[in-house]
């Protein structure tokens, strides 16, 4: 692969917390990492995206990053979504921990969005590429999602916090199987996380983006991917 072109949410993004600054900072150093990697990068990664967003966005935008003529069969398109379609309305949830609600994108939903991503990337003839998701550390997410809330409702609801854990790590699987059934190339970036037993260490301080050394290996697993 020669070029690539990025769609995904604030994972891919680049996005981590400066516990320091105590507030969001973006990792600029991705696309300089690829680009010395003899790869042309161009991320269109969103902060809060869903499968539902990020296809809009590739029907607006795909079009135009790709070469008008000659061959796209030497253009990488990677997808990486789940991380918000799995998420809740934890507000509302902090409300009336009695409620019944759904995830920002349920299950059947979240497949089908993601196939027709797929789908429409390979219509135009560049190469689809799935990224499975960097693993949350439910004791610091946890807390993030109760600042400003009832944290004793929220957990009345889960039920136990390693339910976060379980339920990301479900939509990271199901990333997994669509990327299986579509026979689209998987971007291990779960396993990268995982390898090396202490993953909570490559994770920021509100328990769900990549710290610096975490987004450092994401760097590592997408040229890998690419040269492979």
């Amino acid at each position: 692969m020669k070029r690539i072109l990025i769609f995904g949410d604030s994972i891919l993004k680049g996005v981590y917390y400066s516990e320091e600054e105590r507030r969001h900072r973006l990792y600029r150093e991705r696309s300089g990492e690829l680009s010395r990697a003899g790869l042309e990068v161009k991320n269109c990664s969103v902060m809060g995206a869903t499968v539902v967003t990020g296809e809009e966005l590739l029907h607006r935008k795909l079009a135009d990053a790709l070469p008008a003529d000659g061959d796209r069969s030497d253009t990488a398109v990677i997808l990486e979504y789940g991380g918000n379609d799995c998420d809740y309305r934890w507000q509302e949830i902090s409300e009336d921990p009695e409620g019944d609600f759904l995830p920002n994108t349920p299950e059947d939903a979240f497949v089908s969005r993601y196939r027709a991503c797929i789908d429409y990337v390979r219509s135009t003839g560049a190469k689809a590429y799935l990224c499975n998701l960097v693993p949350l550390d439910p004791d610091r997410y946890m807390t993030w999602i109760s600042r400003d809330r009832s944290r004793e409702n929220i957990l009345r609801w889960l039920g136990d916090v390693g339910r976060l854990y379980r339920w990301q790590a479900f939509y990271s699987s199901i990333a997994e199987r669509i990327a299986a059934l579509t026979s689209t190339p998987l971007i291990p970036v779960r396993e990268a996380f995982m390898a090396g037993g202490r993953y909570q260490d490559l994770i920021s301080p509100d328990g769900i983006h990549p710290n610096v050394e975490g987004h450092r290996i994401i760097d590592r697993v997408l040229v890998e991917a690419m040269e492979g």
